[in-house]
Order: structure tokens, then C-alpha cells, then sequence
């Protein structure tokens, strides 16, 4: 007796149902198609106009609205465009920037800082006059070692870059390392499909 062949009704079942199963998985997955984009076709551009500040920081309205503009840039698959012009606008406002201590040492001394953007943010459909997504409370954060604990200013527009190992070293290396992550996740909610 071959123990490797089927009995006729396995066989039977088997010649009926793979086939169909593969037609039905065929099907389904014909009717879709991945665009990189979650937006409505009719949008090719945003204007993104300089967020609103109810924050102390002087600058931290700029320095946001710079760099979710320069990560659209980056990618590439919105246009950005003066608000007249724009498919969709992204409005927003920083709510909270803070700098608090986020851990101390055995003798009670700050050990690390940490830094919080928080802003309100919506995206804007200006064809079809409809929001597209906002959130109230959209939040950010990165740590740095008290040694690092002053803020210096960003001289001429140019931001400093992480220290060895990648981590935030300063408050400004923690300030724009919030900011990209706020930016990154902006276009993430404004263009990818989950």
C-alpha cells in the first residue's frame, strides 16, 4: 500500500477547491493598487504658512514650520505651493515647548533633559473645503544629557547635528530632533495608506 497517495474524496475536494481558492485570491488582489499616497487624487500640492506660537519660544514657530516644510520637500510627492495656489494647506500651532528634567543621578542632580513640542495641527482640502485629518495634541520629544543643558541659539539658520551615537547631546540637538520627528510624523499621517 502507497501510503502517499491521497484517498479519491481528498483528491476529489482538493481539485475543486485549490482552484477556486486561487481564482477568489486573484480576484481580490486585482483591485489593488499601492499609489504612496493616501490623498485624494485631486491633491498635487500644500502650502504649509507659518504655524501660530502660544508658546514663550520666539522662534520654535519657525523653527517647526522650516522643518515639516523642508521634510516635504524631501519626499517629493506633494508640491509645496503659496496657500492662493495650494491643493490642501496644513494649519497648525505649537501649543507647549518645554525642557524639563527627565532623570537624576543618586545624589538628586539632573542626570537628562528632556524636550517637549506638543502643537494642533489640520490638513486642509481647499478643492472640496473639508479637513482631511487633524489632531489637537500631536506630541514630540527627545532627551539629552545635562551636560548639555544649555540652549544655544542656532547661529544663521543652521541646525547642530546629533554626537557620536546618533543622541541628542544639547537642547537644540534635542529641539530638532522633536521637530523631525513632528514633520515625519505629519507626513506619514497626510500621505501614507495606514
Amino acid at each position: 500500500m502507497n501510503i502517499h497517495k491521497r484517498p479519491a474524496r481528498v483528491r476529489a475536494w482538493s481539485a475543486l477547491i485549490l482552484p477556486g481558492l486561487a481564482v477568489a485570491l486573484l480576484a481580490a488582489s486585482c483591485g489593488y493598487s499601492f499609489s504612496g499616497t493616501s490623498l485624494p487624487g485631486h491633491i498635487q500640492s500644500i502650502a504649509i504658512p507659518v504655524f501660530q506660537n502660544e508658546t514663550l519660544d520666539a522662534t520654535i514657530a519657525s523653527e517647526v514650520t522650516r522643518g515639516i516644510s523642508d521634510r516635504f520637500v524631501q519626499d517629493n510627492r506633494l508640491k509645496l505651493a503659496r496657500e492662493a495656489n495650494a491643493d490642501c494647506v496644513l494649519e497648525g500651532k505649537i501649543t507647549r515647548y518645554e525642557r524639563n528634567v527627565y532623570s537624576y543621578t543618586g545624589a538628586q542632580e539632573p542626570e537628562a533633559y528632556i524636550v517637549v513640542v506638543r502643537m494642533a495641527v489640520v490638513l486642509k482640502d481647499r478643492v472640496k473645503n473639508r479637513d482631511l485629518w487633524a489632531d489637537d495634541a500631536l506630541t514630540a520629544s527627545a532627551t539629552f544629557p545635562a551636560t548639555g543643558a544649555s540652549l544655544a541659539p542656532a547661529s544663521s539658520g543652521a541646525t547642530e547635528t546629533a554626537g557620536a551615537g546618533g543622541l541628542p547631546e544639547s537642547e537644540e540637538q534635542a529641539r530638532q530632533a522633536a521637530i523631525r520627528d513632528l514633520a515625519q510624523d505629519i507626513l506619514a499621517r497626510t500621505l501614507e495608506q495606514w
